[in-house]
Parts: C-alpha cells; sequence; structure tokens
C-alpha cells in the first residue's frame, strides 16, 4: 500500500491501494457474441460459447435465460426466438451504443479487482462476462465468474427502460439503470458474494457491520467513483443520510432494535426500496448499509493499523461498535 490519502464515502480519508500489475482483465461478451451472429447460426454459435465460458454458460442458459437444458436439442431455437424478439434486440441495440466495446469499464474493473488482489494477494480474480438476460439478473455473481446483465446499464431514459412494467421495475429501480451504476454494482454484487460470511439468523447489528465492512472495502477498490453509485443512492438521499445519520442512530437504539432478531426489521433497514420505512421519503431504502458503513469507518479511523482482512475476520460486532459516536 502506498501513504496517499483517498476520500472516502463518509468524507474520511482511507489509505490508497496500488492495483496489482500481474492481471490483464477482459470482459467477455456473452451478450455480443449471440445477438451479433447470424439467427440461423444459433447451434453452432451455442457450441462455440460453451467451449469459451464452460459452466457458465449452463448458468446463463438455464438459471439466468430460464431457456431451456444445455443439452436439449430445441436450444438453438429458442436462441434463435431471444435474438430476433424486438424487446430483446432493441435493449441490446441500446448495450451496443450505450456502452460499446466496455474499454472504460474493463479498465475499471481491473483496477478495482488489481486492488483487491494486492489487499488478499490468494484471492480469486473473477472472470467477467457480459451478458443480455431479458431483464432477468442485472448482477450473477458464481464462484469463479462476475456475470453482469448489461441491458439493465443503458440509460433510465432510454425507451427500452420506459417499456418496463412498472409493478415489476418501479422508478427507483429505473432511476439506477445507468451506465455508471455498472461497476460499482457488479463489484458490490462479487463482495457480498465472497466477502461476507454466513449470518442468516443473526441480530441487527451483525447485519449492519458485515454489510459496513463490504462498503469500506468497495471505497478502497473504487476509490474515484462516486459515493452515492457506490450505495446505489441519489445525491440527494445521500446528502440526507450525511445529515441525518445521528437521528436515524438515535431511532434505532431507542427502540432498542440493535440486538434483535426480527426478520421483519433487519429486513426494512436492510432490504431495498424507495425510502426506508419508518424514515421520511427523503431517506433511501436499505439505509442500514449506510449506518453499517459509518460504524466500519468510525472503527478504521480509531484503528488505523488494522489491515482489511484484520477487518473482514473480526466476528464480534461489538468490537467496532464501540468507536461508533455519530452526532
Amino acid at each position: 500500500m502506498v501513504a496517499s490519502l483517498a476520500v472516502a464515502c463518509s468524507g474520511d480519508p482511507v489509505v490508497e491501494v496500488e492495483p496489482s500489475e500481474d492481471l490483464d482483465l477482459r470482459i467477455g461478451r456473452l451478450d455480443q457474441e449471440l445477438f451479433h451472429a447470424a439467427p440461423d447460426s444459433m447451434a453452432s454459435v451455442s457450441l462455440k460459447a460453451y467451449a469459451t465460458y464452460g459452466e457458465f454458460y449452463r448458468v446463463y442458459i438455464e438459471q439466468i435465460l430460464q431457456g431451456a437444458p444445455i443439452n436439449d436439442p430445441r436450444l438453438p431455437m429458442v436462441l434463435h426466438r431471444f435474438v430476433l424478439d424486438p424487446d430483446w434486440s432493441d435493449a441490446q441495440r441500446a448495450v451496443d451504443s450505450t456502452l460499446g466495446d466496455m474499454e472504460p469499464q474493463r479498465v475499471q474493473f481491473e483496477e478495482a479487482f488489481g486492488r483487491l488482489h494486492t489487499l488478499f494477494p490468494d484471492s480469486l480474480v473473477p472472470r467477467v462476462v457480459a451478458f443480455n438476460s431479458g431483464f432477468n439478473y442485472g448482477i450473477f455473481p458464481t464462484d469463479s465468474v462476475l456475470g453482469i446483465g448489461v441491458e439493465w446499464f443503458i440509460g433510465k431514459d432510454h425507451p427500452v427502460i420506459g417499456y418496463l412494467a412498472p409493478e415489476a421495475f418501479p422508478q427507483y429501480v429505473k432511476d439506477r439503470m445507468t451506465p455508471e451504476m455498472l461497476v460499482p454494482s457488479a463489484v458490490k454484487g462479487w463482495l457480498l458474494v465472497h466477502y461476507t460470511r454466513d449470518i442468516r439468523g443473526a441480530d441487527l447489528l451483525t447485519n449492519l457491520v458485515e454489510t459496513g465492512k463490504v462498503m469500506a472495502l468497495l471505497d478502497v477498490l473504487l476509490p474515484e467513483t462516486d459515493p452515492h453509485l457506490k450505495f446505489a443512492f441519489s445525491r440527494e438521499q445521500l446528502a440526507w443520510c450525511k445529515a441525518n445519520e445521528f437521528l436515524v442512530w438515535k431511532e434505532i437504539v431507542s427502540k432498542d432494535e440493535l440486538y434483535s432478531k426480527d426478520n421483519d426489521l433487519i429486513a426494512r433497514l436492510m432490504n431495498d426500496g424507495p425510502f426506508t420505512n419508518g424514515f421520511p421519503h427523503e431517506s433511501p431504502g436499505h439505509i442500514g448499509e449506510w449506518i453499517g458503513y459509518r460504524m466500519v469507518m468510525a472503527y478504521m479511523k480509531q484503528n488505523p493499523k488494522t489491515s482489511y482482512a484484520q477487518l473482514l475476520a473480526l466476528k464480534d460486532p461489538r468490537l467496532i461498535l464501540k468507536d461508533y459516536k455519530p452526532r
């Protein structure tokens, strides 16, 4: 690590981490391989994709697209219909025009996972694969692949986004469908799957701290990314969080919610939504993510020699809680 400082989402300084130079990250363009092929060549294209992407191609076909079993002889026909469907082909044209060759995103991924490799030299660097999911999945991390449904990031004002049913895609979700959200959403998804422990059945404090650890790590991996993008907040929502941090914390503590294991309570504070129930409509959803992040940043400020490996290894969230004193 180097001695220069970057600015965290909280405004506090964090130590910059130099990316590992060993990475040569590429983005597999499964979306273009399917949609840019002749529709009558789907049998050979599918076989080639299976050879290229291996088990992840089966996951894409069977779980993400929910198309057909990978060995089903009807699969080429299913793919033929998919790439010719006006909705999905329009979405892919939007991807091609908006994201192009994805070189800016590739550079961001290479730097982010290069920093992660510096912090955790034995960590697996994922293979990044872009696909068109038909708006089924935006981010799909597996054990070794970081899959990205690129049609989710073509711009909230694109006509294709306007056609999405509001009951399945409420406005706050559509507002995030911008190219700028692609990299932070994907890296965050990878961290949530691979750098958090199983906390099912744990109390609210544990949920806050474990998510806060991920957000603190995300800060280091994406130091130049606007903070509100990392949280998937609007700028106004992040400003509201900063202005009302003490009030949010006071609400949680005054109701003795911190050590509660009530699933509904935890979901209210941690799950997504247009705002957090129980707080003003100016608040963002998943506000617990912000509070957890602030807890972890307070701990790191008081314990500057703590490595991120040591931070993630901390099992007792009360060790982190003791340094959190919002005002």
